[in-house]
C-alpha cells in the first residue's frame, strides 16, 4: 500500500460517498486508476463497506447500550449465534481481559433490553453500561 492508496483510505473513512471523479482531483490521479486501486484494496480486503452512521436515537431507538459478557456457559459458538441472531445487536467483539465478550446494542425501550438481558443471563453473566451520551462516535483510522 502507497501513499496514494492511503489518501484514498482516508477519503473513503471521512465520506463514503464522495465519488471517484472527487478523489482524482484531489490525489490528481485519473479515474481509472482511482477505480483500479479502489478495486485492489477491496479484494484485498482492505475497503471492505462503504456506508454510513446514523444515529440510534434519531430513528426510533431510545436505549444504546454495552454488556460485558463472562462465565459463558454453553460453547462460544453458540453465544456468538444467539447474539448475532438478534436485530438489535451492533457489534460483538471477543476480547481478553474480565470479559469474554463486549457487545453492544440499540434497543427501542429498556424493557425490551432487559427481556434480551435475562434471555443471555440464562448462559452468561451481563453486565450492562447504558450509553448517556457519546462524545466520540467513530474516529476513522489512518493506515500507517
Amino acid at each position: 500500500m502507497d501513499e496514494i492508496d492511503k489518501k484514498i483510505i482516508e477519503l473513503l473513512q471521512e465520506n463514503s460517498r464522495i465519488s471517484i471523479t472527487e478523489i482524482s482531483k484531489i490525489i490528481n490521479l485519473s479515474r481509472p486508476s482511482v477505480s483500479e486501486r479502489m478495486t485492489r484494496l477491496t479484494e484485498k480486503g482492505i475497503l471492505q463497506k462503504f456506508t454510513t452512521h446514523v444515529p440510534p436515537n434519531k430513528i426510533g431507538y431510545g436505549v444504546s447500550f454495552f454488556m460485558e459478557i463472562t462465565d459463558v456457559k454453553i460453547p462460544w459458538e453458540k453465544m456468538v449465534e444467539i447474539l448475532k441472531s438478534n436485530d438489535y445487536v451492533t457489534e460483538i467483539h471477543c476480547v481478553t481481559g474480565n470479559a469474554n465478550y463486549i457487545v453492544k446494542a440499540s434497543m427501542p425501550n429498556v424493557d425490551m433490553m432487559n427481556d434480551f438481558l435475562s434471555q443471555l443471563m440464562k448462559y452468561s453473566q451481563v453486565v450492562t453500561s447504558i450509553i448517556l451520551n457519546s462524545p466520540l462516535i467513530h474516529r476513522p483510522i489512518k493506515p500507517l
